[in-house]
């Protein structure tokens, strides 16, 4: 495995986002005013089936990215994040035989594609592995709150139980109010575009619905986390968790480890909060 350091400042990114340009309920100009006020410092807007040039949206504090969610049939959707031209699909046949052709159209315009809300869109695990070169999926999308169907971390562990090496995204999915500031990552580069998409591409970030991680360290032998007082860190491998240290309210902060390399395929690291809120890191690969 390839060392990891993350530490230092990071921007908080959503990578999900609607506007009145589709199915959101406010303005580009209004949404992103309203990232501005939670501090956000990089908001990519994708409404359906189109790409727009949302640049000149930028402000001092917030990078507009201008991405696209092609969105096919089944529900299958693909965040297209750092692309500058329409998808393939954006303006004809929409099926979802056509995803895999999606998701190498992505690649070839430099950008980074995600699977989005796998457990909404009822995607088996087995057609997630009949699919292939994309960079993640979204672990979490808060959208999808209301429908019960917020969360898919199964299906990032069976994918990771399978040797894929896919990175976990956290997303508002937002359309309105209430969905936003809910989950995001934490991306750890310089605020330029090319910059971002390059560090999303490397898992150089990690995935929250509040808890911040303050340092991942991992040098193959072994790993240590700090964060923000939690009430417990955790490290998963496909054999579920297999190292956790935990408190009261906000009592823990350090967890540091040697690894067992040759019994784990991968490991991932779970923050958990007293208020029920949990934050991800990516896997590493033993």
């Amino acid at each position: 495995m390839q060392p990891i350091c993350l530490t230092g400042p990071s921007l908080k990114t959503n990578l999900h986002t609607h506007t009145t340009f589709s199915d959101g309920a406010f303005s580009l100009k209004e949404v992103v005013a309203a990232y501005e006020a939670l501090d956000y410092d990089v908001l990519a807007i994708t409404d359906h089936n189109q790409w727009r040039d949302n640049s000149h949206a930028s402000t001092d504090r917030v990078l507009v990215l201008s991405s696209n969610e092609p969105s096919l049939s089944h529900r299958e959707h693909i965040l297209a994040t750092g692309v500058h031209t329409d998808s393939p699909i954006d303006h004809g046949d929409r099926t979802c035989t056509r995803s895999q052709e999606v998701i190498d159209w992505v690649n070839d315009q430099d950008g980074f594609s995600t699977l989005n809300h796998p457990t909404w869109s009822g995607m088996s695990v087995d057609r997630l592995l009949e699919l292939d070169r994309y960079h993640s999926i979204e672990i979490v999308n808060t959208g999808c709150i209301g429908h019960g169907s917020e969360f898919s971390l199964t299906h990032w562990d069976e994918l990771l139980r399978r040797g894929r090496l896919v990175w976990g995204l956290a997303t508002d999915d937002s359309h309105s109010v209430w969905d936003r500031g809910l989950g995001w990552v934490e991306v750890y580069c310089d605020k330029e575009e090319s910059a971002v998409v390059q560090a999303l591409k490397e898992g150089r970030f990690y995935a929250t619905m509040g808890p911040a991680f303050e340092h991942i360290e991992c040098d193959g032998d072994r790993i240590f986390i700090r964060s923000e007082p939690v009430q417990g860190i955790a490290i998963l491998s496909e054999q579920g968790p297999i190292k956790t240290v935990h408190g009261g309210k906000g009592s823990v902060r350090e967890l540091e480890w040697t690894l067992p390399r040759r019994e784990h395929r991968y490991i991932r690291v779970e923050l958990h909060r007293s208020d029920g809120k949990k934050a991800w890191s990516n896997p590493l690969f033993l």
